[in-house]
């Protein structure tokens, strides 16, 4: 609207423009004050993008901290392993050489046992030959005794012999 338009308007439309005008001024302060809400939001934004930015820089700091905690932790477990690989083997081995020495004292000792065993053996054999000697002639001692006994008998009683042979009655 020009001067001259406004010149023709009465008070009331006058009014009524004035009224709107200032309805419409509130309404872009309104939207100003929303527009400079949002500018203040995009500025936080803006710089917290370099905070977010540190912070990921931060989080990605933990994340390698925890990615070299746990390369470590796998080390360690693997050296464990490998060390428990070690003890395993040097303790097999060592079962292996007790049961070797093991297996030789028992031979050992089975074949001292059979070298006792001959040896009672023979002794045992040695002194049934000697009892069966001791007793052969013991046998021998007693025949001869008792053959020497009846010898004498015989010839002590050889009349009486002579006269049962003779059938002659007494």
């Amino acid at each position: 609207m020009t001067g001259q338009d406004l010149r023709k308007l009465g008070r009331k439309d006058l009014l009524e423009l004035l009224v709107a005008q200032g309805r419409e001024c509130e309404q872009l302060k309104a939207e100003l004050e929303q527009a400079k809400k949002e500018l203040e939001g995009r500025r936080l934004q803006i710089e917290n993008a370099g905070s977010i930015a540190e912070a990921a820089l931060a989080v990605n700091g933990v994340f390698e901290a925890a990615q070299a905690a746990a390369q470590q932790y796998l080390e360690n477990i693997q050296n464990l392993s490998e060390r428990q690989e070690v003890l395993c083997a040097e303790r097999e081995a060592a079962c292996v050489q007790r049961e070797m020495e093991s297996r030789a004292k028992i031979g050992r000792e089975l074949s001292e046992a059979s070298k006792r065993a001959k040896q009672m053996e023979e002794e045992t054999r040695q002194r049934c030959e000697k009892m069966e000697n001791e007793a052969q002639e013991k046998a021998e001692a007693y025949w001869k005794d008792v053959s020497e006994r009846l010898e004498s008998f015989y010839k002590e009683h050889e009349a009486l012999r002579k006269l049962l042979s003779s059938g002659e009655p007494l």
